[in-house]
């Protein structure tokens, strides 16, 4: 999967998570967010997916299968052999069948405008948080007695500490590896009550390693930075991350406390505006939505619970799968079963499901799709086939046209310039009539292609369709010219000509060392 499809896939699991939100946000554990937040995280930054028969996806396909439209019936056989004769000099301009062009490799503008999209969000992100940091080393440890008498009371295995700034106006939690509670330098440290909410609201993030999960929850804004629906999950995920912390922190002093916590928060509200990415900490932010949240905390029955699950396996399954097709999901079957074949329009696998459905790529297998989508996507040409006499004729007509031809220069991409003389013209009409023989003996060879007499050149034997065979090669330089390799009965052949032209294209600028290295990398 690409970012865009990742995007796409992982905005439809974000609405489902915000309705589900608002409809149960405070009915079920906060912990039950945070599950599907960090399921739609994974489908942000993880290339692929499981496939399941339940998931919305299998869903729409298959409505995609009952209303497809019947693709056109297909040209005899379904399968066009060009042969070595094909490449012809003259009038005739036979060119591969291959309708997938191996093109030199460059950077989309959208390429270019997501990579810089991303660095700005990441230097964003990274410059306010070593801003932070800084301001937070400034920082004095606590050596009261009733922090040091906590800190012994809350043994945790990562070590600790409690430090005090003049620099923030609310508690806050920073720190993965050696955690730090930052407290405000005016902490009133004679009201213990208060003093006991806020350290185990904070120890509560440690231990959730919630600083670690707001660092993913910023890598994935970074990488969908373009996507709306990314910064909403962005915003809810942090809220939820301080709802869930509430809600521990309620259940272990107890519902009695509810009050008590909620005028705490109050009275913490930060009223500076500057950013603390990456840190947890008391905000004015949402203080009403955690205000009620907290009032409204109830024990957690069993059957409670047990709806919370099945919600998170039930989302997870329909919104964060990938449809079961195979062929839809982009993954080819595991056995041998797949074939290849060359059409007129494309280079073509395909393979028959579990479905009995044919499906069929024309991109090497990254995405597949039913007949019916192949079919609209590469339509099968029409085809007008030489008649023998008609044929004929029109060669009896080209060998004169080709002896005036003698003395004059001409250019192809495999040779480049050369001048027409006898030698090569009696090659010419040798082949020539070499595929007036074919039609003889029962060839169909396309007169014209979509109308077209020039460009592809098809043909198929009816007694006998054979799998287009040779190695054929069309290469696009930065300039948008074009250049036709082939067909070759191997790949080195091949090669011998590939390799000096991008070597000529590359000293002339017209294509870059690393586009030249990944096309004749292909074919090594």
């Amino acid at each position: 999967m690409d970012i865009i499809q990742m995007s796409l896939s992982a905005s439809v699991l974000i609405v489902a998570v915000v309705v589900i939100r608002a409809i149960t946000l405070h009915k079920l554990p906060k912990k039950t967010f945070l599950a599907l937040w960090g399921a739609t995280v994974f489908r942000l930054l993880v290339p692929f997916s499981i496939p399941s028969r339940f998931s919305i996806y299998t869903g729409i396909h298959m409505v995609k299968q009952i209303f497809a439209e019947k693709a056109a019936e297909s040209l005899p056989g379904g399968i066009f052999v060009i042969p070595d004769r094909a490449n012809l000099p003259g009038t005739v301009k036979p060119v591969g069948i291959s309708g997938i062009r191996a093109t030199a490799l460059s950077m989309s503008p959208f390429e270019l405008i997501w990579l810089a999209g991303l660095c700005v969000c990441a230097l964003f992100f990274t410059a306010a948080y070593i801003k932070c940091c800084r301001e937070f080393k400034m920082s004095l440890p606590v050596s009261n007695s009733f922090a040091i008498s906590w800190l012994r009371e809350h043994p945790l295995y990562r070590s600790v500490q409690i430090r005090q700034s003049d620099r923030i106006k609310a508690p806050l939690t920073y720190g993965v590896f050696r955690p730090v509670i930052l407290l405000p330098k005016k902490t009133d440290w004679t009201d213990e009550t208060d003093l006991r909410y806020i350290l185990t609201h904070e120890l509560v993030h440690i231990r959730h390693f919630d600083t670690l999960i707001k660092l993913v929850l910023t890598a994935a804004v970074c990488v969908h930075w373009f996507n709306p629906f990314v910064w909403v999950m962005y915003v809810l995920a942090n809220r939820d991350i301080e709802l869930s912390c509430d809600e521990t922190v309620v259940r272990t002093f107890g519902e009695a406390v509810k009050s008590a916590y909620a005028l705490t928060l109050i009275g913490l509200e930060e009223k500076k505006s500057s950013l603390t990415p990456l840190v947890n900490n008391f905000s004015k932010n949402s203080i009403e939505e955690r205000i009620i949240s907290i009032m409204k905390i109830k024990k957690t029955s069993l059957m409670g619970a047990m709806l919370a699950l099945v919600l998170i396996a039930g989302t997870i399954t329909v919104f964060a799968t990938n449809t079961a097709n195979a062929a839809a999901a982009g993954d080819p079957p595991a056995d041998n079963s797949i074939t290849t074949s060359e059409t007129a329009s494309a280079v073509a696998l395909s393979y028959t499901d579990e479905s009995g459905n044919t499906q069929m790529s024309a991109d090497n297998g990254k995405t597949w799709m039913s007949e019916e989508e192949f079919e609209k996507a590469y339509p099968t040409p029409e085809v007008e086939w030489w008649a023998y006499e008609e044929y004929k004729a029109w060669l009896d007509n080209e060998k004169v046209q080709l002896q005036d031809m003698i003395g004059e220069k001409s250019w192809n991409p495999t040779e480049g310039w050369y001048v027409w003389t006898q030698e090569r013209v009696n090659e010419a009409v040798k082949r020539y009539e070499g595929i007036l023989e074919d039609i003889k003996n029962g060839m169909y060879v396309s007169k014209t292609v979509n109308g077209s007499e020039d460009g592809i050149m098809i043909s198929c034997n009816p007694s006998d369709i054979e799998a287009a065979t040779g190695y054929t090669i069309c290469i696009v330089n930065d300039n948008g010219e074009e250049a036709l390799f082939g067909p070759y009965s191997t790949k080195e052949e091949m090669l011998t000509e590939v390799k000096p032209y991008c070597e000529k294209q590359v000293k002339a600028g017209n294509m870059s060392q690393q586009e030249a290295d990944e096309i004749i990398s292909k074919y090594q």
